[in-house]
């Protein structure tokens, strides 16, 4: 283990002798679906055009630049030069600020800027002979410093990617007792958007759902399996029986009004200001209330919102410390037994709370949505190549929790997916490591599919880039265990969206 410089910072700068045009650099987002990516420093690093993805796609307090040759990264930042050696730059806790650091290419020199928001952190600034080693050992120590949970990972039928919003309690039912005739190894059955009556309102059922969520732990134990919710805690619609009663909880701004912080479900929605006693009391007592029903895996989703900058009641607490306090409230509430994977949240400020994090954009049943990446600069919305990219270049997240790269999707039928982009997925899968997961109606696989679904429950343990130095993509793609080309052409003997497994001894 190296031994490295830690200084407390507020805030730095360095200028290196690195020539910009034999330079990548490795970015992290600031939340799970925004974009981490291993690119040419000389590139452009796209903001989408549309100002509500910047709220539910980045950190709109420090968004990506929009400009060539300028990157910005959450967290930590890596130079990489043609040898794999370059420069690390790394926050070691995050618990109460975030960090924010740009790379610049500068004439014939890279400078390198870091911005704390918050108090001051310890943080590391190295030049090293091996960019993969330094960042795995300081992601490690991120994760030491900020008690990282990593229990074993899970394998999990999710309700998302097939059934929406307009999923049933005989959908997971049915779902579940067909996985038990196959002896398909699940752990959990999750049940996801769709069977509350509004955003905030979980407690009360929606029209379609055919019964309640609190029925579903019987049915699924009978069947051996865990019962797994999603929830977005963070979030209120603006019909809801939440929001109408309790309009001071939510995260407001200058005006004094509500602020509206995304827009999804039809239209806009609103945060809650986890600083509030009355609504850290309000999530305690949901996770609680939610796990009384029987359920002992919370997918929480949308937490961006608790970081999201606004006016708060408490205003002398930071974002990061008003983040942490929303999720120190659901633990608390859920027990410490309780599984919790988070997703569309601030990434390195989850450590401590989330046993599994979504590391990457939702996948979906088609390779890329290419108008709304090209055309509107956004790669944080579903497609599996903006999952597998992102995914991917987050490899050494394993240290901070369970990675999730979002599930396998094995079946032919309501897909585009061709069969080596299957083939991708099963590899991301495989690299990664962490969770496991499928949507897929078990009634719609046909052999190939069950044998592919099987293949892709199978844990494995994370893997690790062979080299920074080169990419098929915009994506660290060359592992030891095989090779990804995110490409649209085929490149170094793999098919365009492809994926080559290494020979074995």
């Amino acid at each position: 283990m190296t031994d490295f410089d830690v200084q407390q910072s507020t805030g730095q700068s360095w200028t290196l002798d690195l020539n910009p045009a034999q330079t990548r650099v490795l970015v992290n987002g600031f939340q799970s679906w925004s974009e981490a990516e291993l690119q040419p420093l000389t590139a452009k690093q796209a903001v989408p055009l549309m100002a509500w993805r910047h709220q539910q796609g980045h950190d709109p307090a420090s968004l990506p630049s929009g400009e060539v040759g300028v990157w910005r990264s959450h967290t930590l930042i890596a130079l990489i030069c043609p040898d794999g050696g370059g420069y690390v730059g790394h926050s070691l806790d995050e618990s109460r600020s975030f960090a924010h650091w740009e790379a610049r290419a500068d004439g014939e020199q890279v400078s390198v800027t870091l911005q704390v928001e918050g108090p001051a952190i310890p943080v590391v600034f190295t030049e090293t002979a091996d960019v993969i080693a330094t960042l795995e050992q300081l992601s490690a120590q991120l994760g030491r410093n900020m008690a990282a949970r990593t229990p074993p990972p899970l394998r999990v039928w999710c309700s998302w990617y097939s059934y929406y919003r307009g999923v049933t309690l005989e959908n997971m039912l049915d779902n579940a007792q067909l996985a038990r005739d196959k002896a398909l190894p699940f752990d959990v059955f999750q049940l996801d958007d769709g069977f509350q009556a509004d955003l905030g309102d979980w407690t009360l059922p929606s029209a379609h759902f055919g019964g309640h969520a609190r029925e579903l732990p019987a049915g699924l134990g009978k069947l051996g399996y865990a019962a797994g919710i999603w929830l977005a805690p963070f979030l209120a619609g603006p019909q809801s029986e939440l929001f109408r009663a309790h309009p001071d909880w939510m995260l407001r701004g200058d005006d004094g009004l509500p602020l509206p912080i995304g827009h999804n479900w039809g239209g806009p929605y609103y945060g809650l200001d986890t600083t509030h006693p009355e609504v850290l009391e309000w999530l305690r007592h949901l996770a609680r209330t939610v796990v009384g029903w029987g359920y002992t895996y919370l997918k929480l989703d949308f937490l961006f919102a608790g970081a999201m900058p606004g006016v708060r009641h408490d205003p002398s607490r930071t974002r990061a410390e008003a983040y942490r306090m929303g999720l120190a409230a659901l633990r608390e509430g859920a027990g410490d037994e309780t599984f919790l994977l988070l997703c569309g949240a601030p990434l390195a400020s989850s450590i401590g709370y989330a046993d599994a994090m979504r590391t990457g954009p939702d996948v979906a049943p088609l390779w890329d949505d290419e108008s709304r990446r090209l055309w509107l600069q956004d790669a944080t919305g579903p497609s599996a190549r903006n999952a597998v990219h992102t995914a991917l270049s987050r490899w050494y997240q394993h240290a901070w929790y369970q990675p999730d790269p979002d599930v396998m999707i094995a079946r032919r039928e309501l897909s585009l997916l061709s069969s080596a982009e299957r083939h991708t997925l099963i590899g991301l899968l495989d690299v990664v490591g962490g969770l496991r997961a499928s949507s897929d109606p078990v009634e719609m696989l046909d052999e190939d599919g069950l044998t592919l679904l099987r293949r892709a429950l199978e844990l494995s343990k994370p893997d690790r880039p062979a080299t920074l130095a080169a990419s098929f993509g915009g994506a660290a793609t060359h592992f030891t265990r095989g090779t990804f080309n995110l490409g649209d052409a085929p490149e170094g003997g793999i098919p365009a969206h492809g994926y080559r497994e290494n020979a074995h001894d």
